[in-house]
């Protein structure tokens, strides 16, 4: 087998935090529990069969948010359970060749593929496919922790790019947070009369939602420098999370490119209880909230920042 850790697969997984975050905010449904649980998986096979008919329809439309984010999700689920890695194999006499898949920590090495549990949803519409998969998982960590011991937990693999400690500082993130206090400042005298509301609490977002939505019916987003004229929202809404809940400022270097929402743009990370990062794409935030017409998602998408999945 010629498992491939090289260059595709390191830049798939130094995005996994972002993607995975993308996918919770701006995918599923705001309702959607997305905290890595049994019941979360549960969630996401209705939300997969509701969508699509079946496997053909699925496959045909092939949307690649959807699937890119819902492969990362299924499989860090299920690592959270059993431990394990991500490989990719681009061997052709893969079954699974250059689909990102893992093998759980146990001695059963057999290869999961995210993308295939997908269709086999669709194929089966029982409802029972992720919710069965993590039952077996879950009697096989149970008895394997009786045969090794009360303090045996499920070994994760090292990988590329995940998260265990703030992230250092870059040219790039010092030159966006150098603008930050301007662009607040910026902020301020767009509101007027209303500025000594923008304290950088929670609250105040209600009051900036205002503005950028009174932003939003003006047109004032439609130059070519929509992203410049953005950023003042971008910079606010991503202090009031690093005040509430701490963290830093995240900057990948690159070019604003559509293709890429990761590179380029500014977000906010933190570590949870658990060391698991916690993240705020947020212009992505920003566009979401103009999008919705909604006075609550950028305070939803913060107290989200702020929460730690039980």
């Amino acid at each position: 087998m010629n498992v491939n850790h090289g260059q595709r697969f390191r830049e798939w997984i130094m995005v996994m935090d972002p993607r995975l975050a993308g996918f919770e905010d701006f995918v599923m449904p705001a309702e959607w529990s997305g905290d890595f649980s049994r019941e979360s998986l549960i969630e996401l096979e209705r939300f997969i069969l509701t969508s699509w008919p079946d496997k053909k329809a699925f496959l045909e439309e092939a949307d690649p948010n959807f699937v890119d984010g819902a492969t990362r999700y299924i499989g860090e689920s299920f690592m959270r359970l059993a431990g394990g890695e991500w490989f990719l194999d681009e061997d052709p006499d893969f079954i699974y060749s250059g689909f990102p898949v893992f093998r759980f920590d146990s001695e059963n090495k057999t290869a999961v593929s995210p993308f295939h549990l997908m269709t086999t949803i669709l194929a089966r519409r029982n409802g029972e496919v992720l919710g069965r998969m993590w039952d077996g998982n879950e009697r096989s960590v149970t008895r394997r922790r009786q045969n090794e011991g009360p303090g045996w937990t499920p070994r994760r693999s090292p990988m590329p790019g995940l998260v265990t400690e703030p992230l250092p500082s870059s040219p790039e993130v010092e030159r966006w947070t150098r603008r930050v206090p301007a662009l607040i400042d910026a902020l301020r005298r767009r509101a007027g009369r209303r500025a000594a509301e923008l304290d950088l609490s929670v609250r105040s977002l209600g009051v900036v939602s205002e503005l950028l939505l009174e932003d939003g019916a003006s047109d004032a987003f439609s130059s070519g420098a929509v992203q410049d004229a953005k950023d003042p929202y971008v910079a606010y809404v991503g202090e009031v999370a690093l005040a509430a809940a701490g963290g830093s400022w995240v900057l990948v270097d690159g070019p604003r490119d559509s293709k890429n929402p990761f590179v380029g743009r500014p977000f906010v990370e933190r570590l949870g209880d658990s060391d698991d990062p916690r993240e705020i794409l947020v212009g992505a935030a920003v566009d979401r909230a103009l999008l919705l017409g909604s006075s609550d998602e950028l305070a939803r998408i913060v107290e989200s920042y702020m929460t730690d999945p039980a």
